[in-house]
């Protein structure tokens, strides 16, 4: 193998190592964006929980396809996007949490990758 393969090979592991890292990244915050929602709507800060399904459907998980990588917090109820968009969105969620987390995940992430 000659010097150029190496870098070659050396750049890709760098590269694929990112990759991985970006990934865990994305399901460290995709479980802290859901331990948050729990956290607060415990105390029925969002809604008032009523049945507790809704509470107990929220996710938060990640997801690599192609090339993206990514995390999410989501209802698994069908009634979810009411929760969130009803009364001008009085009672959203979801998007607050991970408005709030953007800044320090796309710090992280940049830390990653520079």
């Amino acid at each position: 193998m000659d010097d150029v393969d190496k870098v070659k090979r050396s750049i890709n592991d760098i590269y694929k190592r990112r990759v991985i890292a970006s990934y865990a990244l994305c399901k460290w915050y995709a479980g802290r964006a859901q331990e948050i929602f729990r956290r607060f709507q415990m105390f029925n800060v969002f809604w008032n929980n009523q049945t507790s399904t809704a509470y107990n459907e929220v996710y938060g998980s990640e997801y690599k396809d192609k090339g993206d990588i990514g995390w999410f917090l989501s209802h698994a109820v069908e009634y979810g996007i009411y929760l969130e968009l009803a009364n001008d969105r009085k009672h959203e969620a979801l998007r607050p949490i991970v408005q709030d987390l953007l800044p320090e995940f796309q710090e992280d992430l940049r830390k990653i990758w520079e």
